[in-house]
């Protein structure tokens, strides 16, 4: 699959079974993540990886940040601390912001390309993906099961494994880019570009069947 094709055809897993991403394939996937744009090198980024028995450690970390609430039902909690084993493998997404010039939100908008990336990866691997947000993600809990430090925000975790055959992936709508894009012209004015994605573009992309990977959740 190249790169555009990759882009162009990755999608949100809308089921994810076994089997799970191998170990090869999760250093393939957080060495990816590392090549996120990255003002000034500073890194701003680390991942946790979940997966096997620890899902249940990770469940247990945000069921008992969901009893602690004090309010919620029990089935609510039930289904926070199922998300922890809903794919076979999981990476979660840290914003490590460093102190520097560098803007948090350039470090932050880092650490979100980073994930993108592994979404990216994935599907290039012939793997499956979703980017999720974390239940109760600023609980002491959850904080505790991540690592997290003073100023560490999750960004999200990316759940991994492969698509179920029982949940196809829906088609996605063409966005029309008039809509979404414009061009800076030289009197000022802000113009729609080309509504229509071009031939050759839509023809690659056309040739590869999307495996299902990519964003969800907090994040769409």
């Amino acid at each position: 699959m190249d790169a555009l094709a990759c882009l162009m055809t990755r999608r949100t897993a809308t089921r994810l079974v076994e089997p799970g991403p191998t170990t090869e394939q999760l250093a393939v996937l957080l060495g990816a993540a590392t090549t996120a744009p990255d003002h000034k090198m500073l890194r701003p980024w680390r991942f946790v990886v979940v997966r096997g028995d620890a899902r249940a450690t990770l469940a247990g970390a945000i069921a008992a940040a969901a009893q602690a609430v004090g309010t919620l039902p029990e089935p609510v909690v039930r289904k926070a601390a199922g998300k922890a084993t809903r794919s076979p493998a999981l990476i979660a997404v840290v914003a490590a912001r460093v102190e520097s010039k560098v803007p948090v939100a350039e470090q932050d908008a880092s650490a979100a390309a980073a994930a993108q990336n592994i979404c990216l990866a994935a599907h290039a691997l012939g793997l499956a993906s979703a980017w999720k947000s974390v239940p109760l993600p600023d609980s002491a809990q959850v904080r505790a099961a991540f690592g997290l430090a003073d100023g560490e925000e999750l960004v999200g975790w990316v759940e991994l494994g492969t698509q179920a055959q029982a949940a196809p992936l829906p088609p996605r709508p063409a966005v029309p880019l008039d809509r979404v894009a414009a061009e800076l012209a030289v009197d000022g004015t802000l113009r729609p570009v080309a509504a229509a994605v071009p031939d050759q573009v839509a023809t690659t992309a056309g040739a590869v069947q999307p495996v299902g990977s990519a964003r969800s959740g907090p994040v769409g």
